[in-house]
């Protein structure tokens, strides 16, 4: 999609990582031994388990980790010809890839839609996945990128960062 469009005036860099279910490790060894320079990294958009669209909800978590991230996330979804319901959570810290970015004072959203009874199962197949809802997450999450990443001769939106704290452990029983 975004190659659909003006090239970005900010770079945007895709990664897959791997074994997050494992304890985040690749986002984690990214994160340690970055090959491009995170104090310049604007955000981090994760999309994770958000090809089963249910209600018309997705979950974006880590709004409370940028000022913007409502009103960015907001304009983004006005646009589509049927807005998702976007429900909103502030904490960036979760069990998914964008915990890594957040713990590192990186802007993050991470968009869900949420579990599923074949979730983790080989039930899970490609012919389940709701595809105009995995359409229009991407129109919203392509709108996101292309206002945190400008184009020529239209200024990018910065993000005012929240630093946002690690929960603590549960206590030992």
């Amino acid at each position: 999609r975004l190659a659909e469009g003006p090239r970005p005036a900010r770079s945007v860099l895709f990664i897959a990582f791997a074994a997050e279910e494992k304890g985040l490790w690749g986002s984690a060894r990214f994160v340690a031994e970055p090959t491009v320079d995170l104090g310049k990294t604007v955000a981090m958009l994760n999309l994770d388990m958000i090809g089963r669209l249910q209600e018309n909800t997705v979950t974006v978590y880590g709004t409370g980790t940028a000022e913007e991230w409502e009103a960015v996330a907001n304009a983004a979804n006005a646009k589509l010809a049927t807005p998702l319901r976007l429900a909103f959570s502030p904490d960036g810290y979760g069990p998914s890839d964008q915990a890594s970015f957040v713990a590192s004072g990186i802007p993050v959203l991470h968009f869900f839609t949420n579990t599923h009874t074949d979730y983790h199962r080989p039930s899970d197949d490609w012919e389940k996945i709701d595809r105009d809802g995995l359409e229009r997450i991407s129109e919203v999450v392509t709108g996101i990128t292309r206002t945190l990443a400008g184009t020529p001769g239209a200024v990018a939106t910065s993000l005012t960062r929240v630093r946002q704290e690690r929960p603590a452990a549960p206590a030992a029983g």
